[in-house]
């Protein structure tokens, strides 16, 4: 009997059992790898956008120090030491300040603290220092004296 008059061929009667069930297992880990992929970038957005809300915390502190004259900084820190809570959208930052001794440069640093589970010990810290001069008078650069 011709080809066309038998029927299908046996070679083509579809997939095998054995063979679903393989591509059905890639499939499986392929899914797995990108959905891990995915939980993982959106977890470190989370915290990078937390980090973000810390240095603009940190920024602004910076600048309020900055604003005061140098001889008053000392006194302005002492008075800012204690912690300060500090909400950014939804996240709770707690803002302190390092009082230093006083010198001709004082090196002032704030901590900003907030919590996340993705933080070592569900706390994550982010701090940023200056040089303050206490000095009454600017200091002026003068290249005729340099060596």
């Amino acid at each position: 009997m011709p080809w066309p008059m038998r029927g299908k061929d046996p070679a083509d009667a579809g997939f095998t059992l054995v063979e679903v069930l393989v591509s059905l297992a890639i499939i499986g880990m392929v899914l797995t790898a990108v959905s891990t992929f995915f939980v993982r970038s959106m977890v470190i957005t989370k915290l990078e956008g937390a980090r973000q809300g810390a240095v603009q915390v940190a920024a602004t502190a910076m600048e309020q120090l900055r604003s005061v004259p140098g001889a008053l900084a000392l006194s302005w820190l002492t008075d800012h030491a204690a912690a300060e809570t500090v909400p950014v959208g939804a996240q709770t930052y707690t803002k302190t300040w390092d009082v230093p001794p006083l010198t001709a440069l004082i090196a002032a640093t704030v901590h900003v603290t907030w919590t996340s589970s993705a933080c070592t010990g569900r706390r994550c810290e982010f701090s940023a220092t200056t040089l303050i001069s206490t000095a009454n008078t600017e200091p002026v650069f003068d290249p005729a004296t340099m060596p």
